[in-house]
């Protein structure tokens, strides 16, 4: 019996073209990851290796040519250097505990909202339709949960998101969105979009320099893409795209499909406009503001959505209330976490479920609780300046001596052992600014996304497939 590989790749060679076969084989070559620039900080200490070395360079050629000698013993540099060891090593180890505290963060995350949605799910009864909408809304909105952790952190916040939008009960408005008015630096952020616009192409033309992922052993997680639909806010896209149904799309999958129908429209304009010499008429775009108005999970979009608003009144007031309403903010999990909450204590009222399981529930969602607080101590806890300025000028002022020590015994070959001084140093204070905030967009920050969606996975086979209650289970699965 052949190979399944020779197999596979005779075929290539007899139905392809040897550029495709070509592409075949080189997509199952695994690099070495010495030989692997893609997730490296390789870019990020190029300029500093290439200035320290043309410095060293410089050194050499004043030192051998024009007899200008300025020695510095090299036992002063042996004593620096431990301390600036100790430096890097406390800096990089730092970065890594933020960034492991995070992953083990997400697992408690996943784990509790596994345990809640099992929990709700088994032990809340259904009496009526509505009952099982209500509880099947509510193990949604626990993974709303941790969609809407995953913007927060990333500083997109609001739920004009399309990952997130499908998940929130169909005309809640969130009190985070419409309670607080814009402020002037949210009207000066609006004003500054339109000047961002070129940022996609310029971090574009930066990724163009790296090459393309590689897998080992096909394990792996691939690092979030910004420019993804998922996350892209619809309101963004609503004002470049006001008159089209691009902006009412429902699903990922929706989203595609009608920026795929809209380029086809844009290329077919663009002929016309090369065949007759006339512009095609464009519709000059506007902002739509999310303060006036967002999109449902569910349905089509019509004018009146935009001024559906839900009304959050207090059944008592009290003149001791906080007179500073408008400066009232709370974070969106934090929020939906209350919402659980009230549907939680809404089934104890109605005599569904007892207090013990609402002990429970309540234990849990504390975690969750505790786990946003700790998810934004490390994104909004810098590493202090004093630190990392001391640490940057301590690794430039070594660098710049070290060809001073060396170019005496050493001359030429001073320029290489600079630069892969110089790329080694730079190199470990450039891996903890990667890691020290693990929440981004960067190829080594945590794939959000992927978790977020492996438990969309778990959810959705829940709601389609798990019974909500039994009678003999284990003996004819009913």
């Amino acid at each position: 019996m052949p190979h399944i590989v020779g197999t596979r790749y005779e075929a290539l060679l007899k139905n392809s073209s040897v550029q495709e076969f070509w592409r075949g084989v080189t997509s199952h070559i695994v690099y070495p990851d010495v030989l692997r620039w893609r997730g490296s900080v390789l870019l990020n200490t190029l300029p500093g290796v290439v200035v320290t070395t043309l410095f060293s360079a410089i050194v050499c050629l004043i030192h051998l040519q024009f007899g200008i000698a300025v020695d510095i013993p090299v036992s002063v540099l042996s004593t620096v250097s431990v301390a600036l060891g100790m430096l890097l090593a406390f800096r990089v180890n730092t970065a890594y505990d933020r960034f492991n505290e995070g992953r083990k963060l997400i697992q408690t995350v996943m784990a509790t909202v596994r345990n809640l949605t099992r929990q709700i799910w088994i032990n809340v009864p259904e009496r009526t339709h509505g009952d099982h909408l209500e509880k099947m809304r509510c193990v949604k909105l626990l993974l709303a949960f941790m969609v809407a952790t995953k913007h927060h952190l990333r500083g997109e916040y609001g739920a004009d998101y399309d990952d997130l939008k499908e998940l929130l009960p169909p005309g809640w408005q969130p009190c985070s969105i419409i309670h607080a008015p814009p402020t002037p630096e949210y009207k000066q952020r609006k004003h500054r979009r339109r000047l961002l616009k070129a940022v996609p192409l310029i971090i574009s033309f930066y990724k163009a320099f790296r090459p393309s992922r590689y897998k080992q052993n096909g394990s792996g997680l691939e690092p979030d893409d910004p420019n993804d639909f998922v996350n892209i806010p619809r309101s963004v896209v609503r004002e470049a795209y006001p008159d089209s149904d691009l902006a009412y799309a429902n699903t990922t999958a929706d989203l595609r499909r009608i920026a795929a129908e809209q380029d086809a429209q844009d290329e077919e304009r663009q002929h016309l406009f090369d065949q007759h010499h006339t512009s095609p008429h464009e519709d000059e775009a506007t902002v739509q503001d999310s303060s006036t108005g967002t999109t449902t999970a569910y349905g089509s979009m019509t004018s009146s959505t935009y001024s559906h608003r839900l009304h959050h009144t207090k059944m008592f007031t009290s003149e001791e209330d906080l007179p500073s309403q408008g400066d009232a903010d709370i974070s969106l999990p934090l929020e939906i976490l209350f919402l659980v909450a009230l549907y939680i204590n809404q089934a104890k009222n109605s005599k569904k479920i007892e207090s013990n399981f609402v002990s429970v529930v309540t234990s849990s969602l504390d975690t969750l609780v505790n786990a946003l607080t700790s998810f934004e101590r490390i994104a909004s806890t810098p590493i202090p300046n004093s630190y990392l300025i001391h640490l940057k000028q301590g690794v430039i002022l070594y660098i710049f001596f070290l060809p001073f020590a060396l170019v005496d015994s050493l001359a030429w070959l001073v320029t290489p052992i600079v630069a892969l001084v110089s790329f080694t140093l730079f190199g470990i204070e450039a891996i903890g600014a990667e890691i020290e905030n693990p929440f981004g967009y960067d190829y080594n920050d945590l794939p959000l996304s992927t978790y977020c969606d492996q438990l969309k996975n778990e959810v959705a086979y829940i709601i389609y497939h798990i019974p909500t209650h039994s009678k003999s289970i284990l003996l004819d699965g009913s």
